[in-house]
């Protein structure tokens, strides 16, 4: 396969598992520890439970948008190791053929494990100024975040 067919087969997967309301399949298209940057900050998701809270905030945001189609052109895509793509996509959310969000990009690393290639890091640049979305990529904090904080795992003053 080319870099641009695994970076559409994954981008077209994320798509579905919105759509179709399938967890499942939008976690096994992300590698866990997942390094996930907006804007407005920086996480690494450790569990299932925080790619959870990802999906169901996007969810719950292109139901407010009333979200029915999502276009990602690849913009680039190229192997940087034979286990390693670099790829940016450009993201224009619908909503009965009008835009409902100024089209951002994201930039991801795909890395392969074993035989499938799931993304290992995704910088999205959303504008601040776009309604919902920016909040939804970017919660206070994930679960896994919290559990670190409660435990003493990161300073009291941490921040993104």
């Amino acid at each position: 396969m080319t870099a641009y067919e695994i970076g559409y087969t994954l981008l077209e997967k994320t798509k579905r598992a919105y759509f179709e309301d399938d967890f499942a399949l939008f976690a096994s298209a992300f590698m866990l520890p997942h390094e996930h940057v907006t804007l407005q900050g920086w996480a690494v998701l450790e569990t299932e439970g925080d790619l959870l809270v990802l999906f169901e905030r996007m969810k719950a945001q292109f139901r407010q948008l009333e979200v029915d189609d999502i276009v990602r052109p690849l913009v680039s895509a190229e192997f940087v190791t034979p286990f390693k793509i670099e790829a940016t996509a450009e993201s224009h959310i619908f909503s009965r053929g009008k835009r409902v969000a100024e089209p951002y990009a994201v930039q991801s690393t795909l890395l392969r494990c074993g035989p499938e290639w799931r993304i290992a890091t995704a910088n999205y640049c959303v504008p601040l100024t776009t309604k919902g979305l920016p909040t939804a990529l970017m919660p206070d904090a994930f679960p896994s975040e919290s559990l670190k904080r409660s435990k003493g795992g990161l300073d009291d003053d941490w921040t993104y």
